[in-house]
């Protein structure tokens, strides 16, 4: 009897065991994985890129172009002002991209002739914000694809200063070889069409050419980056002239024939008004002319250039590492094509603080209305951020 008991209790005890053994293996019960906003923190990147970009192309404002062949060091010597600053952040996959270069430039020349001197400045902002999503993240090397906006203005100013005593003494010759063919115009010796050509080419003589050669040299191949404001003042200022001298010369043939005279009569009173007249139409020239050629002109234009791209980042080690981005965009809303490349190595000088140096070009070719911008901004840049 007392070993059946044993036997009942031993077998009782070692059921309840295997129960409270099984009840501590059951398996807990499953959680939701942690999502990107749980798992992982925002890294900021804060960055001064030092870009030493010349230009290349061609800068248009009203069908007349410029060369635009400027390097770094031109770049330099007319430099008013930069600011240049990249911002990103970033948590897991996803990234948020930001950049801001501004560059104001400013040149100018003295010039002999009917302008006394000229100058220019220009104002160039670029701006990009992007959004990214890494589609590789190992340990060594990474892909991000990115999509996003360059904003760019370009405000260009030329300012024009005339020379009053160059102007006066033009005025004068102009009007004194003028003269002769006036006094045959309005005796009917030549005909309008051919006073028409004999004026044309006088003022190209006087006037137009003692504006146009010189400051066509400093806008056709500019020490700054900026269009031919003022590409079309020589044209706009002979046709001034013309009409000037064709209202005056109907202001005398009007006079003559309230006359009523023939012949040597009539020749004799061509002779005394036009004579009378030189004086005066030459100081309203001149006045006509300072006016004209003190000019302040300038352009403003702005265009979005969308974009996609890729960004790849390898890791030597813990220390060195290089980094390749390209962009493609455009696509007819702002410029036709717009391109931009950059290639960097990098060096970690501390958990923080880091530094690269590159090579980075920025291409678009941007015509609207009256404004052309078809250029390549290239050169090597030095970048120097810190990580937090």
């Amino acid at each position: 009897m007392r070993t059946r008991f044993s036997l009942f209790t031993g077998a009782l005890l070692a059921a309840v065991g295997s129960v409270g053994a099984g009840s501590l293996e059951l398996p807990p019960k499953e959680t939701a994985p942690p999502t990107i906003t749980q798992s992982e923190p925002w890294q900021f990147t804060i960055a001064a890129p030092g870009w030493m970009a010349g230009m290349d192309g061609t800068i248009g404002v009203r069908g007349v172009n410029a060369d635009i062949d400027i390097g770094f060091d031109e770049i330099l010597q007319h430099l008013d002002m930069i600011f240049a600053a990249r911002a990103e952040a970033r948590k897991g996959p996803f990234g948020i991209y930001g950049e801001i270069i501004y560059i104001g430039l400013a040149d100018g020349a003295q010039i002999s002739g009917l302008i006394d001197n000229v100058s220019a400045k220009v104002g160039m902002t670029l701006f990009d914000g992007a959004l990214s999503w890494r589609l590789v993240n190992q340990p060594r090397w990474s892909l991000d694809f990115a999509a996003g906006t360059h904003y760019t203005n370009v405000y260009e100013q030329l300012t024009l200063d005339p020379n009053p005593v160059a102007i006066h003494q033009a005025s004068q010759q102009f009007v004194d070889d003028i003269a002769e063919d006036l006094r045959h115009r309005l005796d009917q010796d030549i005909s309008k069409s051919e006073f028409v050509e004999i004026l044309k080419s006088t003022i190209a003589d006087h006037i137009a050419n003692r504006i146009g050669n010189v400051l066509d040299r400093f806008e056709n191949k500019p020490n700054i980056p900026i269009g031919p404001l003022g590409g079309r003042i020589k044209q706009e200022i002979a046709q001034r002239v013309e009409n000037f001298i064709q209202e005056k010369a109907d202001a005398l043939r009007a006079r003559i024939d309230e006359l009523h005279l023939t012949g040597e009569a009539r020749r004799a009173a061509v002779q005394r008004l036009v004579n009378a007249a030189k004086a005066r139409i030459a100081n309203q020239l001149a006045v006509r002319l300072n006016k004209g050629l003190s000019q302040t002109l300038s352009k403003d234009d702005f265009w979005f250039d969308p974009y996609v791209g890729l960004r790849t980042r390898y890791n030597f080690n813990k220390t060195y590492y290089t980094g390749v981005r390209g962009e493609i965009g455009g696509f007819g809303v702002g410029a036709d094509l717009m391109w931009e490349v950059e290639a960097v190595v990098g060096i970690n000088l501390t958990r923080s603080i880091f530094t690269e140096i590159g090579y980075r070009a920025l291409g678009g070719n941007f015509e609207e209305n009256d404004f052309r911008f078809d250029t390549v901004m290239h050169g090597p840049q030095i970048t120097t951020g810190i990580t937090f």
